[in-house]
């Protein structure tokens, strides 16, 4: 097996030597083939990329463009946070925060809103929204553990509560008007 490989490969050797042998003479070049091989010069006044052109300090051209970048961006985070910031959602400027929310399990919630000055308790289930109670000067008369006082008084908030019920408990609160 390994004689055939190597009788082959002689071979492919023999045949590549005749081969290069019988090539015939080299022609010499034509008129076109010598023009191609002469170098050329452009003498129009143009830069190319053989040519040095006077570009003066580029050392203070890369400050000076270090320098107008730096200026743009600052000029930009300035101008987003004077002008901008308002207008991003979450940047705090909207006239509802949440400020506190306590989970009861079961995807129930309870928290406080604030909405242009007025403070609410408010439950939050998967049948929807209720409001519980209005906390106008309430939270500063029960002192530090107003909101713990709050939800106490308002009921069981754990237990499933049919609508008639949590209605009810509006009235009474004076928030379903």
């Amino acid at each position: 097996m390994r004689r055939r490989i190597w009788l082959g490969l002689a071979m492919v050797a023999a045949l590549g030597l005749s081969a290069q042998q019988a090539s015939p003479p080299a022609l010499p070049p034509s008129p076109a083939e010598k023009a191609l091989q002469r170098p050329y010069s452009l003498d129009d006044g143009k830069p190319t990329q053989g040519q040095q052109t006077d570009a003066g300090p580029s050392a203070l051209r890369a400050f000076g463009s270090l320098v107008l970048v730096l200026g743009l961006v600052s000029l930009s985070l300035w101008a987003l946070k004077k002008y901008g910031r308002g207008r991003l959602p979450g940047s705090g400027h909207g006239k509802l925060k949440v400020e506190e929310t306590l989970a009861l399990g079961d995807r129930r919630f309870v928290s406080i809103l604030e909405a242009e000055g007025e403070r609410f308790l408010i439950a939050l289930s998967p049948q929807g929204i209720a409001l519980l109670a209005r906390l106008d000067g309430l939270e500063q008369a029960n002192g530090a553990g107003g909101f713990e006082q709050t939800l106490a008084q308002q009921g069981d908030l754990g237990r499933p509560m049919p609508v008639k019920e949590m209605e009810a408990l509006l009235k009474q609160s004076g928030g379903g008007q």
